[in-house]
């Protein structure tokens, strides 16, 4: 069976803090059709608000992500709405959305942002716990969708079959308005001195993002790079960690840790770094390295997950191992002492992302899959 009218799809995501994962929803929704998708999310989720501060259409279905009336809200809106796919967005996501898909025979589809074995590592307790929920909750999947080649090879390592996993990249669009702010005033509210050298990373504040490495790669370059400052914006549990670390090393003059800001501030504060740091343990296809190259930064990144697929080493990007601060702190030395050849790299990592990794052939591909979806769910017995 099959159908030529558009499918309705219900986006599941029931994370607490903006990651990743939250930019791809936001923009997949924006891009996508009226009356093709909503979102399912939990009160007072970042997702949800800032999806209420775009009036996409937004239901909420519970307090917490162990919130027990989730699965009778979600029953709910399931039938009252006529959704005929489900797509849950991480782990929680998954539980509740697999459970009310079986009892709303509803086609299922799990988007996964990094695989969690990958993530927290094969030796993690969390990641092992993620990974065996993730795969006891298959029984009426339709479709993975995974956004590197890292991760699609993980799931055909777990058994599950190749031709229903669907690898479709992260991809944005940057509205040069949205970022208009002056980046001498950003720099300024940072409390930089004029002659300062920003680096600048984004993302939550877990160990994953190697915040501790980039810290200790500043440490040992700042001998080199005397006007060398450091951003990080973000938040997480490795706050206090980070600030001790920092304190250790005597550079509370030299690393801020700024916490969160709003979506406008963010995209602002790359037009005012010198070069944008991606120090991390793993990765799937990130937003903020690809947002970063959109603005034309040069990029210093981990070898590591999905980054390797997006970047070229000496083309878009420097890539460094990972948890090697001595190889990081070249990178950072290198670039910072050859301006001309760290700005041939931003510009590279611009045309390339613009290219390959736009917002127009990633809706055009997750629509496929909503309605392959479906399909397939129609004719399983």
């Amino acid at each position: 069976m099959t159908s030529s009218r558009p499918i309705k799809t219900l986006i599941v995501d029931l994370s607490m803090q903006y990651g990743g994962s939250t930019s791809r929803v936001l923009e997949l929704m924006k891009h996508l059709p009226t009356g093709e998708a909503a979102l399912a999310s939990l009160a007072a989720s970042a997702v949800t608000r800032h999806a209420h501060e775009l009036n996409l259409p937004i239901h909420t279905i519970g307090r917490s992500k162990m919130d027990p009336r989730i699965l009778a809200n979600l029953i709910r809106l399931i039938r009252a709405e006529n959704f005929q796919v489900l797509d849950s967005q991480n782990i929680q996501s998954k539980f509740w959305a697999s459970l009310a898909a079986r009892l709303t025979h509803t086609a299922l589809i799990s988007t996964i942002h990094s695989w969690y074995e990958n993530e927290h590592g094969r030796k993690s307790i969390k990641g092992k716990i993620y990974t065996q929920i993730e795969l006891s909750t298959n029984s009426n999947l339709s479709y993975y969708i995974t956004v590197s080649e890292k991760d699609r090879q993980s799931l055909l390592q777990s058994g599950f079959p190749e031709e229903r996993i669907q690898l479709i990249y992260n991809a944005v669009t940057i509205d040069p308005e949205l970022a208009d702010q002056d980046p001498k005033k950003i720099r300024d509210s940072w409390g930089l001195p004029q002659n300062a050298w920003v680096c600048l990373a984004v993302g939550r504040l877990v160990p994953v993002k190697g915040y501790d490495v980039l810290i200790d790669a500043i440490a040992s370059a700042r001998t080199q790079i005397p006007e060398i400052h450091c951003i990080i914006v973000g938040e997480g549990e490795s706050r206090e960690n980070l600030t001790n670390q920092i304190k250790h090393h005597g550079l509370e003059s030299r690393i801020r840790l700024v916490g969160y800001c709003g979506r406008i501030d963010t995209l602002s504060s790359f037009k005012a770094c010198d070069v944008f740091v991606m120090p991390s343990r793993y990765e799937g296809t990130p937003i903020a390295l690809l947002e970063s190259a959109a603005f034309g930064c040069p990029i210093i990144a981990s070898r590591s997950g999905g980054i390797p697929e997006v970047v070229t080493h000496e083309q878009h990007a420097l890539l460094v191992p990972p948890e090697n601060p001595d190889a990081l702190a070249q990178a950072l030395i290198r670039l910072s002492q050859n301006r001309q050849f760290a700005s041939l790299l931003g510009a590279n990592a611009k045309s390339h992302i613009a290219a390959d990794f736009n917002l127009d052939n990633q809706v055009r591909l997750t629509k496929h899959i909503y309605k392959k979806a479906f399909e397939l769910h129609t004719v399983e017995p």
